[in-house]
Parts: C-alpha cells; sequence; structure tokens
C-alpha cells in the first residue's frame, strides 16, 4: 500500500515568540489589574470599617484617608490607565 502525500497546505505549527514590547506591555496591563484589585479591596474594607465601626490606625481621620474611597478611587482610576495604556508601534 502507498504512502499518501503530506497535503502541501497544512502548515506546521510554530513556535510562538513574543516581542519585548510585547511583554513589557504585558507586564503594564498586569499591574494595571493587580492595582485596580487594590482599589476595590480597599473599598471594600472601608465599607467593613464603617459598618463595622472597627478602628485599626491611630487616629479615625488617618484611617478614614488612608482606606476611604478617596484612595480607592485612585488607585482604581490609576489602574484603568496602566491597563488602557496604548503601547507605540515603531
Amino acid at each position: 500500500m502507498p504512502k499518501k502525500a503530506a497535503n502541501p497546505r497544512r502548515r506546521q505549527p510554530q513556535k510562538v515568540t513574543y516581542t519585548a514590547a510585547y511583554r513589557r506591555r504585558l507586564v503594564w496591563r498586569i499591574a494595571g489589574f493587580i492595582i485596580m484589585g487594590i482599589g476595590v479591596v480597599m473599598t471594600l474594607v472601608h465599607i467593613v470599617v464603617h459598618l463595622g465601626r472597627l478602628q485599626f490606625l491611630p487616629t479615625t481621620g488617618l484611617q478614614d484617608l488612608l482606606t476611604g474611597y478617596p484612595m480607592a478611587g485612585l488607585l482604581f482610576i490609576a489602574g484603568v490607565l496602566l491597563v488602557s495604556r496604548r503601547h507605540r508601534t515603531s
């Protein structure tokens, strides 16, 4: 029985090589998602602190500033900016 000829249209899978620019972009995106997650966690902690009247920092004002909505919002926005940042194609 003769062997079948290989299909000339069939391509062999090639090894995927990522460029340095793509890897850098990927690292920035991952960092952005991590910062966004920290902002969400900070918001949830702030909600729990206000509901339970817990206090884990020396002053209430410092606690409100560090675990409050403004800081959580800034972290979330910073994460969004990192994730949505466009990279240069040069």
